[in-house]
């Protein structure tokens, strides 16, 4: 054999054996392929599966179905578990050095390691809160409030919220990805938990705080005996920036859990600051953009957005009259009334009118209105009415728990229910939850606000259409997020209707004269907190300062059946980050 052929031989038996290690490389791609693909197919369905189940967990806990919620829970663990089992496999780790898709593979083991570390260390103890608390047994019956188990609860709360925000953060810095579905996968996951880790933070805060603020066995804030609170009910038909004007004030006490109301009436104008007086209560801010009303008129307290500030005010206000001190302010309107009783059922009130879930708002804030002309009767039934629902309410929930944490929270959010606490530590941990009602809130937590005070002196604000949006423009070099709010209001008065009611509906112009249905509204927009206000279609009357927050403001005058609309565009804080911007307005009338 010549050595020619020999290396043709040697070569081909080299060829051959690279071919056969090729192919069995081929073999083991392709079969790391299908692993890998069908892990994935896992990984997706049980993320999804984790992201629906902790979406049930929240519903069932806002609607206090302790059953439910413990076994959404459960199940999203589960989930999760399975998961990260997928994902720690050896063919994962490979993946991620996949070029280009790398990249997403990476982003689904870092969110599944997050998720892993909720399930293992947030989740336990969210079910064994849930289980403590007893959210069938949290409710008003017979005029008393239990709360479960809430105090030996609230540790584990804020534990499991302590790791549920650490995850919501994480999340936020998965970086970016290529493929479609890994994509949304990942959106998915930061929405959910961003909502979840919101419910974590106002239920651990108030399950602090919540046993002290009523009294309530459990108590763990080191003060024993009855709290007793100041009540603004405020009648949304004449606006004020939290809803409103403040038209009757009472107090509610509750000691060991039993709430009792005292009678509504007129706000104590004894209390009230003198014009030399208000000039030091106020700020300068506050002077310039609502006046000395704000602490002379009692109707006038709440000119501004800020209820904190409301709320001691009003308190002031309260002791100056010689009726003590309280332990807080809560405010209530019509809404939320209204709301009540679609829970515990209509109620006849003393003089003989029926008030239900249906009605209350239009009977309270329109129809006595037109019934009345005289400013007494239609305060006596404003109080009367106010008194008699809160009465029937409080008898009338046994066993209506859910529909009744549905209402607070609903009522809670949408500015129809705000409480402020006096005690200091008790009010920073309220505060940063909706029902505080502030105005200020960080240039990392976005808020926009958008305000209406109404300035037609009467009851007309029940014909007065608002409707406001917010939409993400663009995102700027420098990280600072824009958008757009527009603003749209609408006499929708019938003209000839309302000019045959009473003038006290109507109001009265700066001349005293009885209007004939024109609507006269003080809109304020509120740039959020290290932001600015960029543009606008509509010039502002004034540009201001309140704080350290940018405020334009236009005042409106609208003839039945005319409309106003306005486009600002305003400019979040880089220091936001992916914290999307919250509008926030006054309570919209349902």
């Amino acid at each position: 054999m010549s050595r020619d052929h020999i290396r043709r031989v040697k070569r081909r038996k080299r060829i051959r054996a690279a071919l056969l290690a090729f192919g069995v490389l081929l073999a083991v791609v392709a079969a790391l392929t299908v692993w890998f693909g069908f892990s994935a197919v896992q990984v997706k369905r049980e993320v999804e599966s984790a992201v629906q189940a902790a979406g049930r967990a929240q519903t069932h806990i806002e609607a206090g179905d302790t059953g439910k919620a413990r076994a959404s829970i459960e199940d999203c663990s589960r989930r999760i578990d399975a998961a990260y089992a997928q994902t720690k496999q050896p063919v994962w780790r490979l993946a991620a050095f996949v070029p280009y898709y790398g990249s997403d593979v990476k982003a689904v083991r870092d969110m599944v390691h997050i998720l892993e570390d909720v399930s293992n260390n947030a989740l336990p103890k969210l079910e064994k809160s849930v289980q403590a608390l007893g959210l069938d047994g949290i409710g008003i019956k017979d005029g008393v409030i239990h709360l479960g188990d809430m105090a030996g609860a609230s540790s584990d709360l804020a534990a499991a919220n302590e790791v549920v925000a650490d995850a919501s953060v994480n999340m936020n810095k998965i970086g970016g990805t290529h493929i479609p579905q890994i994509t949304e996968a990942v959106r998915q996951g930061r929405d959910k938990f961003g909502e979840l880790a919101k419910l974590t933070d106002v239920a651990s805060r108030l399950a602090d705080v919540l046993p002290g603020m009523l009294d309530v066995q459990g108590s763990t804030d080191g003060r024993n005996g009855p709290r007793t609170y100041l009540v603004l009910a405020q009648n949304n038909a004449e606006l004020r920036a939290t809803g409103g004007i403040p038209t009757a004030w009472s107090t509610l006490t509750v000691e060991d859990g039993a709430i009792s109301m005292g009678t509504f009436a007129d706000p104590p104008r004894d209390g009230l600051f003198s014009q030399d007086e208000a000039m030091s209560v106020l700020t300068a801010d506050e002077r310039t953009l609502f006046s000395t009303k704000m602490a002379t008129d009692a109707p006038d307290i709440n000119f501004t957005p800020d209820f904190p500030r409301v709320a001691d005010i009003a308190r002031r206000i309260w002791q100056r009259s010689g009726h003590g001190d309280v332990d807080g302010v809560i405010s209530v309107d019509p809404v939320f009334l209204q709301r009540l009783l679609e829970i515990a059922g209509p109620v006849t009130l003393s003089d003989g009118t029926v008030m239900d879930g249906g009605n209350a708002e239009q009977r309270i804030l329109n129809q006595i209105y037109i019934d009345t002309d005289t400013q007494a009767a239609q305060t006596s039934f404003f109080t009367m009415a106010a008194g008699e629902i809160f009465t029937h309410v409080l008898n009338g929930m046994d066993g209506k728990t859910q529909q009744l944490m549905r209402t607070f929270q609903k009522s809670a959010s949408d500015g129809h229910l705000y409480v402020w606490s006096a005690h200091e530590r008790e009010q920073k941990r309220i505060s940063g939850t909706p029902i505080a009602g502030e105005s200020h809130s960080g240039p990392s937590h976005p808020v926009t606000g958008v305000y209406f005070n109404d300035a037609t002196m009467g009851k007309m604000d029940w014909y007065l259409k608002r409707e406001v949006t917010s939409t993400y423009d663009k995102t700027y070099p420098n990280g600072a997020k824009q958008y757009t709010i527009h603003i749209s209001l609408t006499n929708t008065a019938d003209a000839a209707s309302v000019n045959a009611a009473p003038d006290l509906l109507r109001g009265y112009d700066h001349n005293g004269k009885p209007r004939t249905g024109e609507i006269e509204t003080v809109l304020y927009v509120y740039a959020p907190d290290g932001g600015r206000i960029v543009d606008w279609t509509r010039d502002f009357d004034q540009l201001a300062m309140h704080g350290n927050l940018t405020v334009g403001m236009k005042t409106v005058t609208l003839r039945p059946g005319e409309r106003f609309e306005t486009t600002v565009h305003v400019l979040a804080s880089p220091a936001a980050g992916d914290n999307a911007m919250v509008l926030r307005q006054t309570p919209v009338v349902d």
